[in-house]
């Protein structure tokens, strides 16, 4: 059983390997069967094959395009282990992902004689391309939901309350890259966790809140507000063992934007407050330490806007935001951006 994240890391890094060489290899015996009997293997055409095989061809050669198109959102942006796999094995593993789509594709496009012939064959192939086709192209329904959030009229503007690299855990609209939008007043809560020079969150064993980059680090406040309430004193958790469901914010601050309009940011170090109750923060004024307190798996700072000033209201609602200016870099390259938001997996910093 993994008692770190670097031991997950490993497990990960195994996983991928085994399941990357497994594909590859039954995707090679795959190639290796087909050229074997080339001679009895055509292009798909009416004469030849016959409209049904034809359409079962095509019904295929759609769900594998779908599929192709859920490999950058599932793999680059759904995935929640990203942040842990290591970044070699991840990439063999898409590597492997797209070569056997490709190689279908283009099979797909071929029928063998036996598979034209045979009634249990096509029947087979019928089924297989059916279950194949809707699964990926329900799958990819989720492309274009996954990259559209509230218009900018619907948000609140704020700037970032963190300095340096970080990396988005959990954050956008949609449940499948944010958990919190199963809870109407976190729905657009953002996770977030800061990045050392190699891309990691954690050094060394991850099995101590010290390991983690974030911990310990500044908060800042991300806009001109009013502290009106601050809870504090609750102990830094141990790595994946922290469950608080009584407490989940652990130590938090509670700002004031307007009179409907109430940001929170949680799981802060103890006794590391440096505002008070009251207070007219500026952008940018220093609050505390990012920590690891509350119902927490490791340090992370925790965001989230909503429509009533009781953290745990259940009838509150999350209320959308964006920052002003960041750099983001979201899959390959880092852009500067204006007016823009976060989704899982994503990387900015200001």
């Amino acid at each position: 059983m993994e008692k770190n994240l670097a031991q997950f890391s490993e497990t990960y890094s195994q996983g991928l390997w085994i399941a990357s060489f497994i594909f590859l290899a039954v995707a090679l015996l795959r190639l290796f069967s087909v050229l074997k009997t080339k001679s009895s293997r055509h292009w798909i055409h009416p004469a030849k094959t016959g409209w049904f095989v034809i359409a079962i061809k095509l019904l295929f050669f759609v769900g594998l395009l779908a599929f192709l198109a859920d490999i950058p959102i599932w793999f680059f942006t759904v995935a929640q282990f990203r942040p842990i796999a290591p970044k070699l094995p991840y990439w063999f593993f898409i590597f492997v992902m797209v070569y056997i789509t490709v190689q279908e594709m283009i099979l797909s496009l071929t029928a063998s004689q036996a598979l034209v012939d045979g009634f249990v064959k096509r029947m087979v192939f019928f089924l297989i391309s059916v279950f194949c086709s809707f699964s990926f192209i329900l799958a990819a329904f989720i492309v274009p939901t996954t990259y559209t959030y509230p218009a900018k009229e619907e948000c609140v503007m704020l700037n970032l309350p963190v300095k340096g690299t970080w990396l988005a855990m959990h954050a956008g609209k949609e449940k499948w890259v944010n958990y919190h939008s199963n809870y109407a007043p976190q729905r657009f809560a953002i996770d977030m966790v800061k990045l050392n020079e190699n891309g990691q969150f954690f050094n060394n064993n991850g099995e101590d809140s010290s390991d983690f980059i974030s911990f310990g680090d500044s908060v800042f406040a991300p806009c001109q507000a009013v502290v009106i309430k601050m809870v504090d004193g609750f102990p830094t958790q141990k790595i994946y063992a922290g469950e608080d469901s009584i407490n989940p914010a652990g130590n938090y601050i509670s700002l004031k934007l307007s009179d409907n309009q109430f940001l929170f940011l949680a799981h802060l170090k103890a006794n590391s407050f440096a505002v008070k109750m009251g207070d007219t923060l500026r952008s940018g004024q220093f609050i505390a330490f990012s920590g690891n307190s509350g119902n927490s798996s490791f340090p992370h700072l925790h965001m989230h806007l909503q429509n009533k000033s009781t953290i745990n209201d259940t009838l509150s609602t999350g209320l959308p935001f964006r920052f002003n200016s960041i750099e983001r870099k979201r899959i390959f390259s880092w852009e500067k951006l204006e007016n823009t938001w976060l989704i899982r997996n994503d990387q900015f910093r200001n």
